[in-house]
């Protein structure tokens, strides 16, 4: 196995970190969005596990985030349309890097609700999408003052820290949540005002399209999901007309499974419905 390390600029001046594993002899290729706060790095297990079927993994640092914000991670971006763009661009060097083979996008977190954003926009050649507790949805019972809040401190004040993320609903491992809480690429204070207002955006626009949500894809969620809401992974289910769906639903599970106590088990189905669709 192979990896690679390189940068990418944005049309807006933005530098991001890239990375990628290359397998011996390949077969498929998959692009890997990570979630709110982490970065590129943090997918280990699954990076190995596709790498041995032969598929290249590729990915990156996104903006405000890991090794694409040094020295400090900010968590910040002006709006997940400059985030969708960069995807666009990095999927389509994806395909150009290594033609003719399968290509996947694999999105966990935030980097689920962008993936499925970013297919509904750009409507990619793909063939097949696994989103892991995608952010498709707020959390139950958001007040409606809250998101009028939030959309007047988004014009006034938009890199104010607002929103703490719950850390210790990420893993029921114990050295799990250590281990992201002691990762220094890791963003540990709370979310800006921005990010989180392009995030609502982002999410109301997958729920109004998730009709034409017509991709082959794989969906896993912890019903124990403190933060993302497993209902926004029900809603996208539900009213995508593919052909080709699947969702898992794994009870008590957090948020990162594939950090989680099902682990071994979440990855041995997106393996599996990766390997049967190459």
């Amino acid at each position: 196995m192979k990896h690679l390390e390189t940068s990418y600029q944005a049309p807006d001046g933005v530098k991001l970190y890239l990375q990628a594993w290359m397998p011996e002899k390949l077969k498929a290729a998959l692009l890997l969005i990570h979630g709110l706060g982490e970065h590129s790095g943090r997918y280990g297990s699954l990076v190995n596990g596709l790498v041995e079927l032969g598929v290249a993994v590729f990915t990156f640092d996104g903006r405000g985030h890991g090794k694409s914000d040094l020295p400090s991670p900010s968590a910040y971006f002006n709006s997940y349309q400059d985030y969708l763009e960069d995807i666009h661009a990095l999927y389509g060097k994806v395909k150009a890097y290594v033609p003719g083979v399968p290509s996947f996008i694999f999105g966990h977190s935030m980097g689920g609700g962008l993936t499925a954003a970013y297919a509904l926009k750009f409507q990619p050649e793909v063939k097949g999408i696994i989103l892991s507790a995608p952010a498709i949805k707020e959390a139950e019972g958001t007040s409606p003052v809250l998101v009028a809040v939030s959309g007047f401190l988004n014009k006034i004040a938009p890199r104010l820290k607002a929103l703490a993320l719950d850390i210790e609903g990420i893993s029921r491992i114990p050295e799990e949540v250590e281990k992201y809480k002691s990762d220094p690429l890791v963003y540990q204070g709370k979310i800006p005002v921005r990010t989180g207002y392009e995030l609502l955006q982002m999410m109301r626009y997958v729920q109004s399209e998730a009709n034409q949500f017509d991709f082959p894809f794989f969906m896993a969620h912890g019903t124990a999901d403190r933060l993302t809401n497993p209902v926004g992974s029900q809603l996208l289910f539900d009213a995508s007309p593919s052909s080709d769906k699947i969702f898992k639903s794994f009870e008590g599970a957090y948020h990162e499974l594939l950090n989680d106590s099902d682990r071994d088990e979440v990855l041995r189905h997106i393996l599996d419905w990766v390997k049967e669709r190459m």
